[in-house]
């Protein structure tokens, strides 16, 4: 047995990676690394008892993508492993969401991933990060503001995703391939020094290691192993202090005002950072944890923006943290007898006779006179501009001046939809009846508007 391969399985056995009848899902690039890993794990599948597949993902980026490809599809072939394979045009996603490609290929990558193993039932994912990778990612925290996680850098085991190659240095591997004969394929892109992570690899470490420290990027990972494990313990101390402050639904969080009255700031920053990395896999640089603190101080309403269509708003008693993406700004046609779904729950529009009319103070319930509005309506978020004549009053009101005047907390207002019949709004739904389209003495033909919350 080679000694490269006795330093991982001795790597594996300590962190407790594997166990026997796991099934591992590879993700293969095509590179020194992640061949490694595939013909590592492939040799000593029956030693571990594991069952194998291995995933590639075509980014798109480069004309040398397909050959890529195709390269993981032979190796897999040759070593009798399962392959699957996916395309996803990376650029456009990237440019989509205001990201740079290496956060999009990332993105897409783990998600790809996560959706196979899930198909699949494979209850591990094994990527080939090695020990040059994390080095390469803890200066890269560093250097853009970062807590002890950042610092920490890759982790060693993560849910279900295992990084057994940590322990090794990449001219370990390629002194390995070169001498097994084993080929693979380079990633031009690698070579560039317009990546941060190729600067920092081919640039910066090789000074530091030259005038400091030959032993630099080991010794970054016994600091990173060190700190995940101290992470761990700080993770149990937040998840107390976070029940406080912190309150979570399917598509935002919300961080009471009073965490910063009575925590210190660095308690006030770690919730935040791991709010935003355990709900959004969004890891915050310094400068946005800030940019969410300063909130605190702002007036209510005011909005920052961050990467992955996130926003944070300061509402009354609490800091909203949410996805453009639970925003949707579509409309829905609706007509009488029919009953639709929304962000807000179901609306049923229904014909009645006037004894079924019950006016009581629900107010998800209207009745309007169907002769004024027709048989078709329009269900869409409210917009500026919107303006409607409410029920009681003379003369029309701006529907933001309404929403305020009976302090409908900011989100909340962001999400409230109104009810259209012919250009004009017939309900500001679950609040208020435009005056226009009440009921008359002389009304015929009456509608029930219903909304119920699901």
């Amino acid at each position: 047995m080679k000694s490269i391969e006795q330093k991982v399985i001795k790597f594996i056995s300590s962190h407790s990676l594997l166990s026997a009848n796991d099934k591992i899902l590879v993700a293969l690039s095509g590179g020194p690394d992640s061949v490694f890993l595939l013909h590592f794990l492939k040799k000593y599948q029956k030693k571990f008892k594991i069952e194998l597949a291995a995933f590639h993902l075509n980014h798109l980026i480069r004309k040398s993508a397909d050959e890529e490809q195709g390269f993981c599809a032979k190796l897999c072939k040759k070593l009798s492993v399962p392959f699957h394979t996916e395309e996803f045009d990376v650029k456009s996603f990237a440019v989509k969401n205001k990201i740079s490609v290496e956060e999009a290929g990332r993105l897409i990558r783990y998600d790809q991933l996560n959706k196979y193993a899930h198909k699949f039932n494979f209850n591990l994912i094994a990527t080939a990060h090695i020990a040059d990778d994390n080095a390469e990612t803890v200066l890269l925290n560093l250097s853009k503001g970062t807590g002890i996680k950042g610092i920490a850098g890759i982790p060693v085991k993560r849910e279900n995703i295992i990084r057994p190659l940590l322990c090794l240095r990449k001219n370990e591997i390629l002194d390995y391939l070169k001498k097994n004969n084993i080929k693979f394929v380079i990633d031009e892109s690698n070579l560039s020094e317009q990546y941060e992570r190729n600067f920092l690899r081919m640039k910066i470490i090789p000074i530091i290691e030259n005038k400091i420290n030959p032993q630099f990027v080991n010794s970054v990972l016994t600091t990173s192993i060190n700190l995940q494990s101290f992470n761990t313990y700080l993770n149990k101390i937040l998840s107390e202090i976070e029940k406080k402050y912190v309150v979570e639904t399917n598509e935002e969080v919300r961080i009471k005002i009073n965490l910063f009255t009575e925590q210190e700031n660095y308690i006030q920053t770690e919730i935040i950072r791991k709010a935003l990395t355990e709900k959004f896999d969004f890891n915050p640089s310094q400068k946005d944890i800030r940019k969410i603190i300063s909130l605190f101080d702002k007036q209510v309403g005011s909005i920052e923006t961050f990467k992955q269509k996130l926003k944070a708003l300061r509402e009354r008693n609490s800091i909203t943290i949410f996805s453009n993406k639970s925003l949707p700004e579509k409309s829905i046609l609706i007509k009488v007898g029919e009953s639709k779904r929304f962000d807000s729950g179901r609306m049923i529009i229904s014909k009645v006779n006037s004894l079924d009319v019950k006016l009581t103070a629900n107010k998800n319930v209207e009745f309007v006179d169907g002769e004024l509005t027709g048989e078709s309506f329009l269900i869409r978020k409210w917009k500026d501009g919107d303006k409607f004549h409410p029920f009681g009053m003379k003369g029309t009101k701006k529907l933001s001046d309404y929403l305020n005047d009976i302090k409908v907390e900011t989100k909340e207002k962001r999400n409230q939809y109104v009810l259209i019949s012919k250009n004009r709004i017939v309900w500001i739904v679950g609040k208020r009846l435009d005056e226009r389209f009440k009921l008359r003495p002389e009304t015929k033909t009456i509608y029930k508007l219903k909304l119920i919350n699901e």
